[in-house]
């Protein structure tokens, strides 16, 4: 088993937005690719091998992956399977995590998905879920550097507590010590000014989006 310390996962999940030109790209990044059950058809039509296979196999038949390494879950369980990918990537070492197939289909897929992010956070796991369109990735306390994106959207929400002490730079909208919670979307559809933003937070946990326009 190769070492990956400190490495970047992929993990590919089954939800319908998919992009096998953006998996192959971030495939070649990666030093681990892991293949949340029905992701595994994803990757197969991209040409993506996955070093494993993990899920319940509820949307994607054993018979057709007996050749490659799988951890099978029971179908009742607790955890979904994108959670389990991560608890993997966590055992195997890696502070950083792709993923992709995550958005589109069941509204309750995609929120439990973007919960994730807050997961991940939590034990030390830095989560990004994209397609071709969309990007989010966490934003903790302290001061933060996003890279400008031309023709796109950069939004902010509260992930679960009161965020407070936030302030922006570089945005057309900016924010001083101010607060964003989880039950009002002021931080949505701000737009870079500058070739980066700085975002400082004192209190609490992001979730930035970063979307196209269009």
């Amino acid at each position: 088993m190769k070492d990956i310390k400190g490495g970047t996962a992929l993990i590919l999940c089954a939800s319908p937005e998919w992009d096998s030109g953006l998996a192959a790209e971030q495939a070649k990044k990666a030093d681990l690719v892991i293949c949340a059950d029905g992701g595994y058809l994803r990757a197969e039509a991209a040409g993506i091998v996955p070093d494993v296979l993990m899920g319940d196999f509820d949307s994607c038949a054993l018979e057709k992956v007996r050749e490659l390494e799988k951890i099978v879950y029971p179908v009742r369980k607790d955890d979904t399977d994108l959670i389990l990918a991560l608890r993997y990537a966590l055992e195997r070492g890696c502070k950083r995590a792709v993923v992709l197939g995550c958005f589109g289909g069941r509204l309750d897929h995609t929120i439990g998905n973007l919960q994730s992010i807050a997961y991940g956070w939590r034990h030390g796991l830095s989560v990004t879920l994209m397609d071709a369109r969309n990007r989010a990735f966490p934003v903790g306390e302290g001061r933060t550097v996003i890279p400008r994106e031309e023709n796109c959207y950069i939004s902010f929400f509260a992930m679960g507590e009161r965020c407070r002490g936030i302030t922006y730079q570089g945005l057309s909208y900016p924010l001083t010590d101010a607060v964003l919670t989880a039950d009002y979307p002021l931080g949505i559809s701000n737009e870079f000014v500058e070739d980066e933003a700085v975002v400082t937070l004192e209190k609490g946990l992001l979730l930035c989006v970063i979307a196209k326009k269009g």
